[in-house]
């Protein structure tokens, strides 16, 4: 009786990564992802995936990944339930910089916002994504050292508030912190009509 030959099966993968990229170690903290070759901007870099927590699941992560989930919405995130999950889903080993080169597109989508040129590391902003929530057990805060000119020193999940910051970025941040910037200044800007209006066609005094 013949032997069946085992088929391998292909390593299963939650997230997906431009083959013009690659884990490497920085150097500095731990490991990054960098360029293999050029990169243009628009260019789609990762697909994101990973287990669905939400934030009770959040307040349950220890060690390495506590803080590697990302945000998708108010309540859910993408993230790790264990260390072994970190090479499924490469998009945890971009770190930050207040000078980044990568933004969100939608919940899962990740595209160069500039050139990216060989061997340089992809960055993005955190402001990009993070946000404070109050069912939460921490509130993410750091000191940076990004070494960018921009480098804003201090990072916080309310940095995405910053309108210098909402402008700078405006398209790139997750999907759900981008609705919010579109409601405000939606509502900003209807105040400012009904307030034109009203000097142009004052009501009645009584």
């Amino acid at each position: 009786m013949m032997k069946k030959d085992k088929v391998k099966k292909p390593k299963r993968m939650f997230s997906w990564m431009n083959p013009k990229l690659e884990v490497r170690e920085t150097g500095k903290y731990g490991k990054g992802i960098f360029a293999k070759e050029e990169i243009k901007k628009g260019a789609m870099l990762i697909v994101m995936g990973g287990y669905i927590l939400t934030i009770e699941d959040d307040n349950n992560l220890k060690g390495i990944v506590a803080d590697k989930p990302i945000e998708i919405s108010d309540y859910f995130f993408f993230g790790p339930r264990k260390a072994s999950d970190l090479d499924l889903m490469p998009q945890h080993y971009i770190n930050h910089s207040c000078d980044p080169n990568v933004g969100f597109k939608g919940q899962v989508f990740m595209v160069a916002i500039k050139n990216i040129k060989k061997n340089d590391e992809i960055f993005y902003d955190y402001a990009m994504v993070m946000n404070p929530d109050e069912r939460s057990n921490s509130y993410f805060k750091m000191d940076c050292e990004c070494g960018s000119k921009k480098c804003r020193k201090v990072i916080t999940e309310d940095d995405w508030e910053i309108p210098q910051l909402q402008k700078k970025y405006n398209g790139y941040f997750q999907y759900f912190l981008q609705e919010k910037i579109n409601k405000f200044k939606n509502k900003k800007n209807n105040n400012k009509n009904l307030n034109y209006k009203l000097k142009q066609h004052p009501l009645d005094k009584k």
